[in-house]
């Protein structure tokens, strides 16, 4: 996946700068599900610490569900539910995405494949495609191109019912779960 991503700061004198226009660093397709991929943006801990900051966040790795007061911005591709739901290596699945989404991953339900809860409050917006949410319940909702989700951690799964790749920007908020 390749996102083009453009940083900006303030320099030692207070004025806004550009720090970087590239294409996002941790960005990754998964070869064991064709069409799969994510490219996580930005992070932020509690402390967000100097706007003067020249370092990015994402290279330290930090897990995708943010702590309390924390913040992750990522993209994420999902394929249909066919390829997502097959994929080409277990065992390469497993590796990849245990490696590629630290946080995320162990959220997701073994028993019920897609199945997941995050602490967080999480804004989804599709960008492209459409996406199916699905809660605990079995409830479902078609999600369009422009639409907004709001989770507030809850269990769901997000379904792609439809022949081609859906594209989704997820902005999580790390809660504290009462």
């Amino acid at each position: 996946m390749k996102i083009r991503r453009v940083v900006t700061g303030l320099d030692s004198a207070g004025q806004s700068v550009f720090i970087s226009d590239e294409t996002a660093p941790r960005a990754r397709a998964f070869e064991s599900i064709p069409g799969h991929a994510m490219a996580h943006l930005w992070s932020t801990g509690t402390a967000i610490g100097s706007l003067a900051t020249q370092t990015d966040p994402t290279l330290e790795y930090p897990p995708l569900v943010p702590g309390p007061g924390e913040t992750s911005l990522a993209i994420y591709d999902f394929p249909p539910d066919p390829v997502m739901q097959n994929p080409i290596d277990v065992a390469q699945m497993l590796e990849e995405l245990g490696g590629a989404l630290p946080g995320l991953f162990e959220c997701f339900e073994p028993d019920h494949p897609g199945m997941h809860t995050t602490p967080t409050i999480d804004y989804g917006i599709l960008l492209e495609g459409e996406l199916w949410l699905e809660l605990d319940n079995g409830e479902q909702k078609r999600i369009l191109p422009g639409d907004v989700v709001i989770q507030q951690g809850t269990r769901h799964a997000w379904r792609n019912k439809s022949d081609r790749i859906a594209r989704a920007l997820f902005v999580m908020i790390g809660a504290k779960c009462d």
